[in-house]
């Protein structure tokens, strides 16, 4: 089994960033211009769930899944929806106009592409970060730009779209020994010392340091 990768630290550091930036907001609004209101939206691997708690304030139609019970409840508890359900994807029998996905499941992977889609009547929106994170770094993947994903898309008979794009998204710290923690955590199996250069002091004081996070990622929309 696949170790867990939300903790309780990793919660408090994701709901804290949240806080202090209006990444969510921005990301939803690239989502907005590839869905419509009178469609009926899927988001798998939704982990905390702050886009589909946006769009759902925004008058989407969203209903939004995770395998991990403890951020659901988390997501549940913020935003006083009812959209969130604890499931795997794999296992369910639902079909929505749109399926949606944050950092979430690989495309060009053991057919997660097909997978997914078979959840859709129309199109897949999918997003997928170009930083390495910690599965990649851990299990040496390297996560594929805009023109190779829609290489990869166009090979196996898809029509789709895309663009690259970075949204910031700083880490506020209690201090530098915590800084140096979540780099380590983040960036296992790299040289913690490359990344302090990016933290810097505040005048905040209750986190006196923030860790730049300028996230490129590739959005796609695949139709069925």
């Amino acid at each position: 089994m696949e170790k867990r990768w939300w903790n309780d630290r990793k919660i408090e550091w994701y709901e804290r960033a949240s806080l202090f930036s209006d990444f969510h907001t921005l990301l939803s609004r690239e989502i907005e211009s590839l869905i419509n209101k009178d469609e009926s939206i899927l988001e798998f691997g939704s982990g905390l769930g702050y886009v589909s708690e946006i769009l759902a304030k925004d008058g989407y139609n969203i209903s939004s899944y995770d395998i991990d019970e403890m951020v659901i409840e988390r997501a549940k508890e913020r935003s006083s929806l009812d959209i969130y359900h604890t499931a795997d994807y794999r296992d369910l029998e639902i079909r929505g106009d749109v399926v949606l996905t944050i950092f979430f499941g690989r495309l060009w992977s053991d057919d997660n592409l097909s997978s997914l889609l078979s959840h859709a009547n129309k199109r897949l929106v999918s997003i997928h970060s170009l930083h390495t994170g910690q599965n990649n770094a851990i299990k040496g993947r390297k996560t594929p730009g805009l023109e190779e994903s829609l290489s990869f898309l166009r090979d196996n008979g898809f029509e789709a779209n895309g663009k690259e794009i970075t949204i910031p998204f700083p880490q506020p710290l209690l201090s530098m020994e915590e800084a140096e923690l979540f780099i380590k955590e983040s960036y296992p199996e790299k040289d913690v010392s490359l990344y302090l250069p990016y933290v810097k002091k505040t005048d905040d004081k209750t986190y006196p340091y923030m860790l730049s996070n300028k996230k490129r990622m590739v959005i796609l929309s695949i139709d069925k």
